[in-house]
C-alpha cells in the first residue's frame, strides 16, 4: 500500500507554488506527479507492462477515476489496461467489445477515453478497456454480467493465478482511494488525498459486514450468500447517501432501542433466494435475486438504519433508535447524527447486536463486529 498526497483541486496530484523559472525569488513548484508515476512504473514492471510511455497515462487514468464526475454526478467506471483484448475478455468474463477510438500514448487520449466511455460504464453493465497498440492506445467498452450472483471482473482478476497475460485494473473504492490490480495477487491501494493511509479500506469494512451478515448461515449457503452481499454492498456504497446497518443475532427481530421504522413481518429470507438460484438456475430465480438486491440497495439509501440478521435475513429499514440522554447533550462531539448513531450501535455489539456498520455521506467508513 502506498500513499500520495494531493492539494490540487483538479485531482492532478500536484501542489503548485507561484513560481517561475525566470524569477529567482519565486517559490519553486512542487509536484507529486513524478512520485505517482514512479510508483506506477514499478507496478507496471511487476505486471509485465513496463514502459515509460505507459506510466504517465496510467497515472492520469488513476487520478481522474479517483473522483470522477460528469455534470456534477459521481461516476464509478471500472477500467482495464492491457495489450491483449481477447485474453482480457477471457479472464474478466467480458463480451461484445465495442471499439470507441484511438490516440497516442498520452494523458489527452486517456481523458478523451474517459469522457466518451465512463458515462456508459455504470451499474456493472459495461467496463472501459485501454489497449496498448503499436501506434498508441485503442480504447472502448465491453459488456459484463451485472447480476449479484456472478463474479465481477475484478473478482475474477483477483482469483486469476496466471501471470502470462499482461493486464491491470483500476477501480475507485472511495473518493480519492483507488485500487490498482494486476494478475497473480498483485495489488496496490493508492490514496490521493490527505486521508491517512492506515484508515479502514472500504473493501475491508464491507468484508467485515458480509461476514457478520452470514455468520449463522450454514455451508454451502454461507459462502454464496456472502459473495452476494459483498457485490450488493459495494454498489450501495457508491451512492452518495450515507448508510447505517445493524445486524441482529439469529432469530431476533428487534431491539429495545428501536423507536421507529419499518420492520418486516416476517423478515425476508435472502439466503433462500440465493440458494434457489444455485439449485435451479432459472430466469425467474435469477430475477428474484436481482430484484432483492435492488430492494436492499434502495433500503440502504433511505434515512435511518437498515436492520439484518446474522442468518442472512432482512429485518427492516428506515429504523431509528433512542439515543442516550448524555450523548444527545454533547453538542461539541465530532461527527454528525449518523456517526453518533453508529457509536450507540457499537455499544450494543456483543450484547444484542453482532455487527454495526457506518458510512458517512463524505465517504468515511467503519465496521464493528463481535
Amino acid at each position: 500500500m502506498f500513499f500520495v498526497g494531493s492539494d490540487d483541486e483538479s485531482g492532478s496530484a500536484t501542489a503548485r507554488g507561484a513560481s517561475s523559472a525566470s524569477d529567482p525569488d519565486a517559490s519553486p513548484t512542487l509536484s507529486f506527479r513524478h512520485l505517482l508515476s514512479d510508483a506506477i512504473s514499478s507496478f507496471l514492471l511487476e505486471a509485465g507492462l513496463g514502459s515509460a510511455q505507459v506510466a504517465d497515462p496510467l497515472s492520469e487514468l488513476l487520478v481522474t477515476l479517483s473522483r470522477y464526475r460528469e455534470e456534477g454526478e459521481p461516476l464509478f467506471p471500472v477500467a482495464f489496461l492491457g495489450d491483449d483484448l481477447e485474453g482480457m475478455l477471457r479472464v474478466l468474463g467480458g463480451r461484445d467489445a465495442i471499439a470507441m477510438g484511438t490516440g497516442p500514448r498520452s494523458r489527452e487520449t486517456i481523458q478523451r477515453a474517459l469522457k466518451q466511455c465512463a458515462p456508459l460504464g455504470q451499474g456493472r453493465w459495461w467496463c472501459l478497456y485501454v489497449l496498448l497498440v503499436p501506434d498508441g492506445f485503442a480504447y472502448g467498452i465491453f459488456r459484463t454480467d451485472p447480476s449479484p450472483l456472478v463474479e465481477t471482473p475484478l473478482e475474477r482478476m483477483r482469483r486469476a493465478g496466471e501471470r502470462s497475460l499482461r493486464m491491470v485494473g483500476v477501480l475507485q473504492l472511495a473518493e480519492n482511494v483507488v485500487e490498482l490490480r494486476g494478475l497473480g495477487g498483485l495489488c496496490r491501494h493508492v490514496f490521493l488525498s490527505g486521508a491517512r493511509a492506515e484508515n479502514t479500506l472500504p473493501t475491508v469494512a464491507m468484508d467485515e459486514l458480509s461476514l457478520g451478515l452470514t455468520a449463522d448461515v450454514p455451508e454451502p449457503a454461507r459462502g454464496l450468500t456472502r459473495d452476494f452481499y459483498r457485490r450488493v454492498l459495494f454498489e450501495a456504497m457508491q451512492a452518495s447517501h450515507g448508510t447505517l446497518v445493524a445486524v441482529l443475532p439469529k432469530g431476533m427481530n428487534g431491539l429495545p432501542i428501536f423507536v421507529d421504522g419499518v420492520l418486516l413481518e416476517p423478515p425476508l429470507d435472502l439466503v433462500a433466494r440465493v440458494m434457489r438460484y444455485h439449485q435451479e438456475p432459472s430466469v425467474d430465480a435469477a430475477s428474484a435475486v436481482s430484484a432483492t438486491a435492488q430492494l436492499l440497495r434502495g433500503m440502504m439509501a433511505t434515512d435511518g438504519i437498515t436492520v439484518l440478521r446474522s442468518d442472512g435475513f432482512l429485518v427492516g429499514y428506515n429504523v431509528f433508535i433512542r439515543h442516550p440522554e448524555t450523548l444527545s447533550r454533547e453538542a461539541a462531539r465530532v461527527g454528525g447524527a449518523r456517526r453518533r448513531t453508529y457509536e450507540v450501535l457499537c455499544g450494543w455489539v456483543g450484547r444484542e447486536l453482532t455487527t454495526a456498520f457506518f458510512r458517512s455521506q463524505d465517504g468515511a467508513i467503519a465496521c464493528c463486529r463481535d
